[in-house]
């Protein structure tokens, strides 16, 4: 168990010790054991690679050539050698504006430093990288000080045609984006003579949502996601840990520790009943909000061949919206609101939301040969609510349970 000093950011708080999470224990290991069912390790080891951009993206399944796919081929490359000729670093401060500047160069949106805690380090590998001697089931041992968290954005048009192939191609894609510069991120600081570890879509030894909300890339939302103020919930994050002396990043108060409290869109809108209503709980020492990690799952199973990941709740984010003024002036508006204040500006800002966006967000589309319209069909999963005939404007769900209903 692990005791460790936060920078105390307001979207999540540490009320006890924290049990290191072992990666064997996230949801795509524990499917692939069939954990979560025989039907769902069989739509993964098959259905989830039957479109082209999911298999040369690493979407899953038998039917996909690895030296086809970029993340098949960067998660088996083992790390290159830290040169021994070491750059001073006189200026910590200094040296993190122009690391900062690198990963934006090499392709990063977004990018933050935090001090690397160790207790959101994973304690043992998934999968090991036989190139540097690891296998399944090792260990992890990662003594760096530093995180630097970077975000990579997706298109917002794209996402609106949620749940699609054309949002699922967008998603992989974006997963895709964090690969090279990450990569390239690391080599260029083993490059001036300290180590450095990338920890991307492809291989990752960290948890990067906690670690970039202490970096200040943005804060934790309802949905267990990190809300960015311009990209809102669609970045990507990705990870290079290191010792090279950096000045750190504080965490950031864009308002939604307040929005996310009286918004609740990503619950009105989750299909399986995932994200709370309620208020937060406290999870392995950590007070947030807790997201349902496994019937959020295995709603993919409703796919019905026509997509292969949901994120109608990213899409349904009230941050998630393309640059604009008015955009920019209402985050200004609710960060320079006093916190007492806020819910009096908030509230209204909330029914002008579903007012000219919509309650549920979404868009129909058209791209290459892809039409993300909804097909009637009949759903053959016990127990599934959805109203599949018209699955993209389905009836929401109410913020208080039906009588007579139990949790999930």
């Amino acid at each position: 168990m692990l005791q460790t000093k936060q920078p105390n950011p307001r979207s999540y708080r540490i009320v006890g010790p924290q049990r290191k999470v072992d990666e064997r224990d996230t949801p795509h290991p524990r499917v692939d054991r069939g954990e979560l069912g025989e039907r769902m390790r069989m739509w993964r080891k098959t259905r989830a690679a039957t479109d082209p951009f999911r298999r040369i993206f690493g979407g899953g399944g038998d039917d996909g050539d690895p030296n086809s796919s970029l993340y098949h081929i960067m998660r088996d490359i083992p790390e290159g050698k830290v040169n021994t000729k070491q750059t001073p670093v006189p200026d910590p401060a200094h040296m993190a504006r122009n690391i900062k500047e690198v990963a934006r160069f090499f392709g990063a949106d977004v990018v933050g430093i935090t001090q690397l805690d160790q207790a959101y380090v994973y304690s043992h590998r998934a999968r090991g990288c036989p190139a540097m001697g690891q296998k399944a089931g090792d260990p992890i041992h990662l003594p760096h000080r530093y995180a630097i968290c970077m975000g990579f954005s997706s298109d917002y048009y794209k996402f609106l045609s949620n749940n699609s192939r054309i949002s699922d191609a967008e998603y992989g894609l974006g997963n895709i984006h964090t690969i090279p510069t990450t990569f390239m991120l690391a080599g260029y600081i083993r490059a001036m003579g300290y180590p450095a570890s990338a920890h991307h879509y492809g291989r990752c030894e960290v948890n990067p949502i906690p670690l970039a909300v202490n970096a200040g890339v943005g804060e934790l939302g309802r949905h267990g996601m990190l809300i960015h103020e311009e990209y809102g919930s669609r970045l990507h994050l990705s990870v290079v840990t290191t010792d090279l002396p950096l000045a750190v990043d504080e965490p950031v108060d864009i308002g939604a520790e307040e929005v996310c409290k009286y918004c609740m869109k990503c619950a009105r809108t989750c299909p399986s009943h995932s994200i709370p209503f309620g208020g937060k709980e406290v999870y392995n020492g950590v007070e947030k909000y807790v997201v349902n990690v496994d019937t959020c799952y295995k709603y993919r199973l409703a796919s019905r061949d026509q997509w292969s990941t949901c994120v109608i709740c990213v899409s349904s984010c009230c941050y998630n919206k393309p640059t604009a003024w008015w955009h920019t002036l209402a985050l200004w508006a609710i960060k320079k609101t006093p916190i007492p204040l806020r819910p009096l500006l908030i509230v209204p800002l909330l029914w002008i939301d579903d007012l000219f966006w919509g309650q549920r967000p979404w868009k129909h589309m058209k791209w290459l040969d892809y039409d993300n319209a909804p097909e009637p069909v009949t759903c053959n999963i016990p127990g599934c609510q959805a109203k599949h005939k018209n699955l993209q404007h389905k009836r929401l769900h109410d913020t208080k349970p039906a009588a007579g209903s139990v949790a999930g």
